[in-house]
């Protein structure tokens, strides 16, 4: 669960919702098909050792949901939130994890629209509230036109 947050950017709710149908795989590796906000569906590519993680999981719960639970065959987002809540310094939120995410993702190569799309933001607008743009790029910038 902290993983897919950290490593992929999605919220409880889409943790929570994790199936084994939603793993494909491709030319460039695996991805996963999230169902997020306002039934608007995404594909977020995998790192291979998350996709594997990701995998084995399904395997050994069954081969449905990756988290089992009571809410329509799976886990409740409240109940993901709070297990991984669990697991994180007390400061840190499991949505402090996508934060962290977007910044880290926006910092590869300066794409606010590739975050756009991972996060599934219909608004930039709503992108750039995530992204911490670091010193050292502001500072980069102003050297550079000096």
């Amino acid at each position: 669960m902290v993983r897919l947050a950290a490593e992929a950017g999605l919220r409880r709710a889409e943790v929570a919702q994790v199936h084994h149908r939603d793993l494909v795989e491709d030319l460039g590796g695996w991805s996963l098909v999230v169902h997020g906000k306002g039934s608007r569906e995404r594909t977020v590519p995998l790192s291979p050792g998350l996709a594997l993680e990701l995998r084995t999981l399904i395997h050994n719960a069954g081969g449905g949901w990756a988290f089992p639970g009571d809410d329509g065959g799976h886990l409740s987002p409240r109940w993901v939130g709070k297990l991984v809540t669990g697991l994180l310094p007390e400061d840190v939120t499991m949505h402090a994890l996508r934060h962290r995410f977007a910044t880290r993702a926006y910092g590869v190569d300066r794409d606010l629209l590739s975050v756009q799309t991972l996060l599934g933001h219909a608004s930039p607008v709503t992108t750039r509230v995530y992204v911490q743009v670091p010193d050292d790029a502001l500072r980069r910038t102003v050297l550079a036109i000096a």
